[in-house]
């Protein structure tokens, strides 16, 4: 301890004016700036790591400059909290006076002390996140929960980080005067992406009262090159302050009153499999089931579940999974326990290997004799969000092409196409286009051509 205080009297905290007395636990954030060609930031990786073991309340992120890990948002926050030696590092975004000199990056000598005091200061205001990631789409959908504990003046802003571990870059290491290259180095806490761009979202410009509860929501799609396991997120609340720059005044984005950091799948509520698409259709020996997922995640299989309406749920099969794929695959189970005239409902039960479930929506299809016409039956339900069953009837075998188009006659999703047998089809529409992605609310038609017949019906999406 004694060591310790002798230390940090040569790294005097000058506390910013919008800082202020706070009432809860601080989180500390370490800003690491580096890069792949400087020799000395291995020494200062290691260094970082240390310090997280011994200050429990501390978390980490790496900028990377000039190598093939910089983005343009991290040389962008690089430059715009003036970094000129590396390895250097921002504690909370404070000014530190070392000597005479005043800075916000500093020396990797001077990080554990000024780490540590930091630790030991309350903040004044917590903060929550809660949120989903969808395995299928590698989307996230964040809220962030601020509750203010007492009066803060000045403009503040809100910003989310994604960064990854374990990505390899060959590394630069100065040892005993030598530089020589790391090859494999495992580069950690990489800011990938700052969202929703470098200073992040503005939650007030005149201050925040006490008792006040600020809460916002981020949303962003994963690369597909991430490893999605290893990433976490980060979350941090900074003041825009204005400090004398050459003589001149200049505004910064600096002094972070919290952070938060947690690895993304364990913050989040994971969806490990989202369905593309689930129908069926009459054949003439059964009901055939067709379903089709994007990508999948630990998945173990479907089993195939069966009733009649408002009876009990019974388990007529089980399909085996793919486990983990970034591939779309195409699933299909026949029911030939039925009979003309019933009406049955069917769900699938997807089952992780580690035991988790998820159910599918419950499709439903009654089973009448060869039709003697063709026809294209309105969807049901209509209205409808978020999704809509679509009946086609064919008299005879035949080539058919189903699809739902804008007002302006634009497709927007291709439901089926090529020779189908006689009899019922359903198809379900999820309110998404070609890529997947959501449409707007509004009317869309529903076209069915087939060589000897055509129509077309109305439906309504609402949102």
């Amino acid at each position: 301890m004694r060591t310790m205080l002798r230390c940090f009297a040569l790294a005097a905290l000058v506390l910013l004016p919008t800082l202020v007395s706070a009432q809860t636990v601080r989180t500390v954030l370490l800003e690491q700036f580096t890069g792949t060609w400087c020799r000395w930031c291995p020494y200062g990786a290691d260094s970082v790591a240390s310090i997280l073991n011994y200050v429990p309340n501390s978390r980490a992120l790496a900028y990377h400059n000039g190598d093939p890990m910089a983005t343009a948002e991290t040389n962008t926050l690089i430059q715009h909290l003036m970094v000129s030696s590396y390895p250097g590092a921002a504690i909370d975004r404070m000014l530190i006076t070392i000597g005479s000199t005043s800075s916000i990056s500093i020396s990797r000598i001077y990080w554990g002390q000024v780490t540590a005091a930091r630790a030991q200061q309350s903040s004044p205001l917590s903060m929550s996140v809660t949120g989903t990631y969808h395995q299928d789409t590698r989307e996230i959908d964040v809220t962030v929960t601020l509750n203010i504990l007492q009066e803060m003046n000045g403009e503040f802003y809100l910003t989310g980080v994604l960064s990854e571990d374990d990505l390899n870059y060959p590394q630069i290491k100065n040892v005993g005067g030598t530089n020589i290259t790391l090859d494999p180095y495992y580069h950690q806490r990489v800011v990938r992406k700052m969202l929703p761009h470098t200073y992040g979202k503005t939650i007030a410009t005149s201050g925040l009262a006490a008792h006040q509860v600020v809460t916002e929501n981020f949303t962003y799609t994963v690369p597909a090159n991430w490893d999605i396991s290893k990433c976490k997120l980060t979350f941090l609340v900074t003041t825009k302050v204005t400090l004398n720059v050459n003589n001149q005044p200049r505004i910064f984005n600096m002094a972070i009153q919290q952070a938060w950091q947690e690895q993304l799948t364990t913050a989040l509520a994971v969806i490990p499999v989202e369905l593309v698409s689930f129908n069926g259709t009459q054949i003439d020996d059964g009901v055939r089931l067709e379903w089709r997922t994007a990508t999948e995640s630990n998945n173990r299989g479907w089993f195939v579940e069966r009733r009649h309406p408002d009876a009990a749920w019974s388990e007529i099969g089980f399909v085996q999974g793919y486990g983990t794929t970034t591939q779309n695959q195409q699933y299909e189970f026949v029911d030939r326990d039925t009979r003309i005239g019933g009406t049955y409902d069917y769900r699938l039960r997807q089952i992780d290997f580690d035991g988790s479930m998820e159910y599918s929506p419950i499709f439903r299809i009654m089973l009448t004799p060869v039709p003697t016409l063709t026809r294209l039956l309105p969807n049901y339900p209509n209205p409808f969000n978020p999704s809509t069953s679509i009946v086609v009837e064919l008299a005879e075998e035949s080539e058919m092409l189903l699809a739902v188009y804008d007002m302006l006659g634009r497709l927007v999703k291709q439901l089926a196409s090529g020779v189908h047998s006689a009899g019922g089809h359903v198809f379900e529409w999820n309110g998404s286009d070609e890529n997947g992605h959501p449409v707007e609310a509004g009317i869309y038609i529903t076209r069915l051509i087939t060589p000897t017949f055509s129509a077309t019906r109305q439906m309504q999406l609402l949102k």
